[in-house]
């Protein structure tokens, strides 16, 4: 075939020849066609004598045109480009200023995580630890301190803490008359301001609880309740198996069991903030066993009053109850 593409060029071809030629063509496949093709290209000698000068002085300006245009083209965009970057450039830099200036700034300020009444959040710290937020809880860090040296934050509140494990680099909390030192471990911790004792409540892990008053520290194992006491400094250990209940307010939840029920009263009154009287009668001192929502004051009145047999009024910061 080969031959016969070069006489085809050469248009020297017979008529038998160029049947021929077609025949293979046809027969052939693409790759065997741009193969062949490929070696007249690189291989074959091409004559130019019959081509005149002028003749080749039209195809080189013929090229020349289209190189130039492509060439003013791409000139005349790198000349825009080079406007665009003189005037943006400077912008560029100002705003490039102006973000680093106020990243310096937010790492120097302290940075405030806090939960109204009713409400709950959780926050993810920058080493990864997740904290779930009961409602008015207080959170607060500095970004510039927070995972240089150690990892510090202030605390008021109640939260469920999964600490990311850093063996470098301890988690300190710091709360109402106590400080909580972990690794990596998870925990409930119960320490608001104007209450007389504050708890942490260990799942997983292992943490040292010191009270800022006496100076006295415990080493925290799983399943194991230390409540501190505001006034005197002590803490005292428990065990705890019961975690689920410990942390039932993360599904809106307060979970008593065997519970006595002038403590169920203390507990809905802090949730609420309304003061509970019992009008006409005195308040029962069984234990009580049951689950009461955090934010609905009617369902809660609506189980006192079927267990106890008694009614209720709500007034605008005080809870009546009366004999029935």
């Amino acid at each position: 075939m080969d031959s016969l593409t070069t006489k085809y060029r050469t248009d020297s071809l017979t008529p038998a020849e160029l049947q021929d030629l077609r025949e293979k063509i046809n027969a052939a496949s693409d790759a065997d066609v741009e193969q062949v093709l490929h070696r007249a290209w690189m291989e074959e000698e091409i004559d130019g004598e019959n081509v005149s000068d002028r003749r080749m002085e039209l195809v080189k300006e013929r090229i020349d045109r289209g190189i130039g245009r492509r060439m003013s083209r791409r000139f005349g965009f790198v000349r825009i480009a080079q406007m665009a970057a003189a005037v943006l450039l400077p912008l560029f830099m100002a705003l490039s200023g102006y973000l680093l200036y106020e990243n310096r700034q937010l790492a120097e300020e302290e940075m405030i995580v806090s939960t109204a009444r009713g409400e709950r959040a959780s926050v993810t710290l920058p080493d990864g630890t997740v904290v779930a937020l009961n409602a008015e809880s207080r959170l607060s860090y500095y970004p510039k301190e927070f995972h240089h040296t150690e990892r510090r934050i202030r605390f008021n509140g109640e939260g469920y803490f999964q600490v990311e494990k850093d063996e470098d680099l301890p988690f300190l909390i710091d709360a109402m008359g106590m400080q909580v030192k972990v690794l990596g471990t998870t925990f409930n911790l119960h320490a608001r301001s104007g209450e007389q004792t504050a708890e942490l409540v260990l799942e997983e892990g292992s943490v040292r609880m010191e009270s800022s008053k006496s100076h006295k520290h415990v080493v925290l194992q799983p399943a194991q309740r230390a409540v501190l006491d505001q006034v005197t400094g002590r803490i005292h250990v428990y065990a705890e198996d019961d975690f689920e209940r410990v942390t039932a307010w993360r599904q809106g939840d307060m979970v008593f069991r065997n519970i006595p029920f002038p403590d169920v009263v203390r507990a809905i009154e802090e949730n609420y903030h309304m003061q509970v009287r019992f009008v006409e009668t005195t308040c029962p001192t069984d234990r009580f066993t049951g689950t009461l929502p955090l934010a609905n004051l009617n369902e809660v009145l609506d189980v006192i009053e079927v267990t106890y047999h008694v009614r209720s009024e709500i007034s605008e910061s005080e809870v009546r109850i009366y004999s029935r």
